[in-house]
């Protein structure tokens, strides 16, 4: 006899994946190894849904040659029946979606996808074969994609599923069915446990992760509770939410989960259960409620704890403000660094904190000669490196603080509440924006492009970024790659230019990445930066992180070390202020502070703040730069402040040589005349070439000029 079976407990993704395996092994008979859930089996007493059965007991007495088993890989979820297979020795195939159990079914053939619901991958299977189903068989089946997928809104679904419901449709799937059945109304008694789980809850805090726990004693409709669990979190905008259905002698765990870094599968199979990363079921023997909650709480623990902690969030690099200043010279040292709170260190020692808004008021009130220790508030807010978000979170509620120190082991890291709403809003994004699931999509503020880097870059090269990563790190001390060589890898552009910037030493890391793998190192002390030449041939520049600031406008810049942050702040637009971060664990994250990401999906130029071209006004001959090579628009506030500049006059203070330093790089480019013409619009053009008026006959000339020079090349070439 030929078999398909699934798992106790039998759901609609089970029932399709049945009804769909019934096509793929004709003659087979279908043996549940217990009860359905109560919908399913309501489901097929009001439509008359039959399906070629036989009971346990009659298998006992057959003779099994061939085994189906859908929606499990695990021998303990079939009960009896697995016992049954696993004696007669005959050839087993698994259809699943769930990743491979703890106890899978040994030298099964397993038939799997990467996709939501196991009546996909069944699907998949008909499709390759070319096996059509009735109407009756693909509507069992499109209520397993439905229900499994949450109506195609879980965050797991995938195009593969869409796709799957799309094809069934094609077949006559009935969607009333699925109306009716999956996508139902709670009824009064599954109100009252929906009621059961809301008095029963209690709200934990684990690793910065929001974990409600529920423990019940319900009166009836067990069978319906992981319906119930899922509306209740739903309803409730909860990330992870636990139920413990006391049903002596048996404990039912019920798992949800909409967070990346609680996998609910993976959580409940030590207890015996199954499922995937976003819901899963246990059942229990002997075993109390309390004591199975304080095991998740810890399994939970130990896969957030890690990520989730001061040390986590804290930048390793902290400013502080020398006792010695005055509170005028305090006021000037947070203006150029452009920070608007520090701490005041006094022989090593964290003391008090000013801000600029109190340095101000000082200066204003004749105290600016006056120490800056008169005008500080005593004490600096700080933390643990192991303290969790949620302490963090506090110490900025309770203290009304700007900032909040870390005690990391390689010095003091600092936390600003941008830094907090940045991970909370992570957090949030993550546990699917307000736990909407179908939000879920929406991209946190770090992205993982290690892949596209992976594609983009040579191997040698790889390997060189990778131990900057792991130098860096060794001296406590992170690796970015950054810039331009940012920008290209995420419009799949060939690199340039290759710059590290380490929030540490970059001469020193320099001088490492030649002791590895041989080379030279061209070290410029005063910029902090170093030149490497290595024997592979690789090539890079290694720099310090560190911000900049300008005595008058036009100036060269002043430098001084910093995070990674304000080394991202001093560039020029938004699109080469990203950074690919290239510490070991986190190889290939995104560091995206400004939205140059955005700005590049729009293809737009624009500048980081409102003084960058008063800082440097080459920086507007570069936008054009830019935007010729790229294809880009400039940006319409960034044009404004381009215009701004001009009405300054702060091209004048240029140098004839950066001018023209400048220039020339723009004619490089290519399509010159439409460079000058762009310069022209922004209002550039007659400050950089005083004297000459841009019109029509301008134009009309240089692009007479533009194909002499075009015909000139091309003879060149025709003689060579």
């Amino acid at each position: 006899m030929k078999v398909i079976t699934t798992h106790l407990g039998a759901d609609f993704d089970a029932l399709g994946a049945v009804a769909g395996a019934l096509l793929l092994a004709p003659g087979a008979r279908v043996v549940f190894p217990g009860s359905q859930e109560v919908a399913v089996r309501r489901f097929l007493a009001a439509e008359g849904i039959e399906l070629p059965e036989v009971r346990v007991r009659e298998l006992r007495r057959a003779r099994i040659t061939e085994a189906t088993v859908v929606d499990c890989s695990s021998w303990r979820r079939l009960g009896e029946v697995g016992e049954l297979i696993a004696a007669a020795g005959c050839p087993v195939r698994v259809v699943d979606h769930h990743p491979e159990a703890a106890d899978a079914i040994p030298s099964a053939e397993v038939l799997t996808a990467p996709v939501a619901a196991t009546c996909t991958v069944v699907v998949g299977e008909l499709q390759r074969r070319g096996v059509t189903p009735d109407p009756v068989t693909a509507s069992l089946l499109l209520l397993g994609i439905y229900e499994d997928t949450g109506g195609l809104t879980y965050l797991d679904t995938t195009a593969a599923d869409v796709a799957a419901a799309a094809w069934l449709l094609g077949y006559g799937a009935r969607l009333e069915w699925v109306r009716r059945y999956v996508l139902r109304p709670l009824e009064p008694a599954q109100l009252q446990l929906l009621n059961q789980f809301v008095e029963g809850a209690v709200e934990h805090q684990v690793g910065g992760v929001r974990v409600v726990i529920t423990v019940v004693r319900p009166n009836e409709q067990v069978e319906e509770a992981a319906y119930v669990i899922h509306r209740y979190a739903e309803i409730f905008d909860l990330p992870v939410v636990i139920a413990l259905l006391e049903a002596p002698p048996q404990l039912i765990v019920i798992a949800r989960s909409s967070v990346h870094g609680v996998d609910a599968g993976k959580l409940l199979a030590p207890l015996g259960g199954g499922g995937h990363a976003t819901a899963a079921a246990a059942r229990l023997r002997g075993r109390s409620a309390v004591e199975v909650a304080e095991q998740l709480l810890g399994e939970i623990a130990a896969s957030v704890g890690s990520r989730a902690n001061a040390a986590s969030l804290a930048t390793p690099y902290l400013h502080t403000c020398p006792a010695s200043l005055t509170a005028a010279e305090a006021k000037e040292r947070l203006v150029r660094l452009r920070i608007n709170a520090m701490p005041v260190e006094d022989a090593g020692r964290l003391v008090g904190t000013v801000t600029r808004q109190v340095l101000d008021s000082a200066v204003a009130g004749g105290l600016g000669d006056r120490p800056v220790t008169t005008v500080m508030r005593p004490g600096v807010p700080q933390v643990s490196a192991d303290a969790a978000l949620e302490d963090v979170q506090r110490v900025f509620m309770e203290g009304q603080a700007r900032f909040v120190v870390v005690a990391l082991p390689s010095g003091w890291g600092i936390i600003t509440r941008m830094d907090l709403f940045r991970r909370l809003y992570e957090r949030q994004l993550a546990e699917g924006a307000r736990v909407d699931r179908r939000l879920a999509g929406t991209r946190p503020v770090v992205h993982d492009v290690g892949r596209q880097l992976r594609r983009s870059l040579p191997p040698a090269l790889l390997e060189v970024l990778a131990a900057a990563g792991e130098l860096a790190h060794d001296a406590a001390g992170r690796a970015f790659l950054v810039g331009g060589a940012v920008r290209d890898v995420l419009l799949g552009r060939a690199l340039e230019d290759v710059d590290v910037v380490v929030e540490g030493n970059g001469v020193e890391l320099a001088e490492r990445l030649v002791s590895r793998f041989g080379g030279r190192s061209h070290p410029h002390e005063p910029f902090l930066t170093a030149a490497v030449h290595l024997a592979d041939g690789v090539r890079l520049d290694v720099a310090t992180a560190r911000t900049e600031f300008y005595r008058s406008p036009a100036a060269l810049p002043e430098v001084e070390t910093s995070a990674m942050r304000q080394d991202l702040y001093r560039r020029d637009f938004t699109i080469n202020a990203m950074a690919i971060n290239l510490t070991p664990g986190r190889f290939g994250e995104l560091v995206d502070f400004f939205g140059g990401r955005r700005d590049l999906e729009r293809r737009q130029l624009r500048v980081l703040h409102s003084l960058s071209f008063l800082d440097d006004p080459t920086r507007a001959i570069r936008a054009v730069r830019f935007a010729t090579r790229l294809g880009f628009e400039i940006a319409a506030e960034t044009r404004h402040l381009v215009r701004v500049a001009v009405l300054e006059g702060v091209f004048a203070r240029l140098s004839g040589e950066r001018l023209r330093d400048e220039i020339a790089e723009l004619f490089e480019e290519g399509h010159p005349v439409e460079a000058l013409a762009e310069l022209a619009g922004l209002g550039v053009f007659p400050v950089v070439f005083p004297g000459v008026a841009w019109g029509l006959a301008l134009r009309g000339f240089l692009h007479e000029v533009e194909s002499v020079l075009s015909w000139s090349q091309l003879e060149e070439v025709y003689r060579g």
